[in-house]
């Protein structure tokens, strides 16, 4: 069969959604030759492509709770928006998630950056006038841009990883090479996890600048690197490993903000991604999600697990009569969008690193080593005169806490808590039924749902008519 130049299937995206980078000052100038080796700086240098990450999985997990009056306030405006619709199917697990013949804007873009990314690890180290740790550290970031897309994808498409099922569980097409062949299939959760990790080791002695910060903070850094194979190794279920490069990123880069010193921060003065201490790889939401109608409303579970005092309640939610103009009067809402004036962001941070290393420990036994560690990012969510440290019986009382904070803390930025609920429904102890009220209708998603894998646009089989579709 003809062979393509391009991810046909994958590229067929609007270019409205691709917008100019606010932050990277680097520019091209000059002449360029064929396979010099500052060519592949400059295809790096394309954060519109690589700074991003999938917007519509936040929508889907249990956070989020639509009220009849603000699902009624949707529907009578928007509800029959081409642009708006993949909001409410993915609330309501539909599927199908796009109209008839549309394709997926999201995934289309995060595979054109996989295509930029691969040309870049297919051909730098053979490039000209470069020095080999220069074509080395190039090729490292490159992977890492490429482990942080496939890490997206299959949380989001295929199955959560499972040891005994991988092998066969249904991932997504993983392309490594700058073409591919018209026959597009799916590789298997075991292939794409086997090459997050093979791609994220090899970018660990590539040569990466230790941290990147400022305006450099969309480009992947060692930290990154060790940051993004310890959130792998904990979706595998491999503690020990994820606890190890936690630490590693943490001895690289460790500071947190201090909720403190914003409290009367005006909307929009909150530190940007380039001002933020904590981001260690700046992954940013292709869609915003804090104006009408696509708030992220948040449920009564969530919020009512929030201590009073607790600043990530008092800033990062609000009510969403507030947002919306007055016209729903129910209900709190996601804003960390409105105070940073930026889109919500999927990138590893240092509160992360923190989450995955007290995991790790209560996992293993050790409850206070997993208590001071939350502790450590609690105290920079209150006042000094509200912080109380949090304590733990035993190990299974510390990871119950530790996982109650991860929800706290990732909330809204990119997928974290249908990534956990995936994962969690491993265990009996975590598994959970979760349902969605939309109107006069009630959605139900069982533990190991088919519907905890995202279809696949109807317009890609145009081009994929061997690519399989979740059930």
């Amino acid at each position: 069969m003809k062979k393509y130049s391009l991810y046909i299937l994958f590229i067929l995206i609007n270019v409205a959604f691709v917008s100019c980078d606010d932050y990277v000052d680097i520019k091209t100038e000059g002449r360029l030759y064929p396979e010099e080796t500052e060519n592949y700086r400059y295809l790096l240098n394309q954060t519109s492509i690589f700074d991003v990450s999938y917007s519509l999985v936040d929508v889907a997990s249990d956070d989020i709770e639509m009220s009849v009056n603000y699902a009624t306030f949707f529907e009578n405006n928007y509800g029959t928006s081409d642009y708006y619709r993949p909001f409410k199917e993915t609330y309501k697990w539909a599927d199908s998630v796009y109209y008839m013949g549309d394709t997926d804007n999201d995934l289309g873009l995060m595979y054109q950056g996989l295509y930029t990314a691969n040309v870049v690890i297919s051909e730098v180290l053979t490039s000209n006038n470069g020095t080999e740790a220069e074509k080395a550290s190039l090729q490292a970031e490159a992977l890492v841009h490429r482990a942080y897309i496939f890490l997206d994808l299959v949380n989001i498409f295929g199955k959560a990883y499972d040891a005994e099922t991988s092998e066969t569980d249904l991932g997504i097409p993983m392309f490594t090479e700058p073409t591919v062949t018209e026959d597009i299939t799916r590789a298997s959760v075991k292939e794409v996890y086997d090459q997050i990790v093979s791609d994220l080791q090899q970018a660990i002695d590539g040569g990466l600048s230790p941290k990147r910060t400022g305006i450099e903070v969309g480009f992947p850094s060692l930290a990154s690197a060790h940051a993004l194979l310890a959130r792998t190794y904990l979706y595998m279920g491999r503690y020990a490993e994820a606890q190890a490069e936690a630490e590693s990123a943490l001895s690289l880069q460790s500071s947190l903000l201090n909720m403190e010193d914003y409290i009367d921060t005006p909307d929009s003065g909150w530190p940007r991604r380039i001002e933020n201490p904590e981001l260690i790889l700046s992954k940013m939401s292709i869609s915003y999600y804090k104006d009408a109608p696509t708030l992220l409303t948040l449920n009564d579970e969530l919020l009512n697990s929030f201590e009073e005092e607790d600043l990530r309640y008092q800033l990062y939610t609000r009510p969403i009569s507030e947002m919306t103009n007055d016209q729903v009067t129910r209900g709190r809402a996601y804003c960390e969008g409105l105070l940073t004036g930026e889109k919500r962001n999927a990138g590893p941070t240092v509160p992360e690193m923190l989450l995955i290393k007290a995991e790790a420990e209560a996992r293993s036994g050790d409850a206070d080593a997993a208590i001071a560690s939350i502790n450590i990012l609690r105290q920079a969510r209150f006042k000094a005169e509200d912080y109380k440290p949090l304590t733990a019986a035993n190990a299974d009382e510390a990871l119950i806490k530790v996982l109650e904070e991860r929800r706290k803390e990732l909330m809204g930025k990119g997928g974290f808590r249908w990534f956990d609920l995936k994962r969690l429904n491993k265990d009996p102890r975590f598994a959970k039924t979760i349902s969605h009220s939309y109107i006069d209708e009630v959605y139900t998603l069982e533990p190991g749902g088919d519907r905890y894998q995202f279809p696949f646009a109807s317009g890609l089989f145009q081009y994929a008519p061997n690519l399989q579709q979740n059930p």
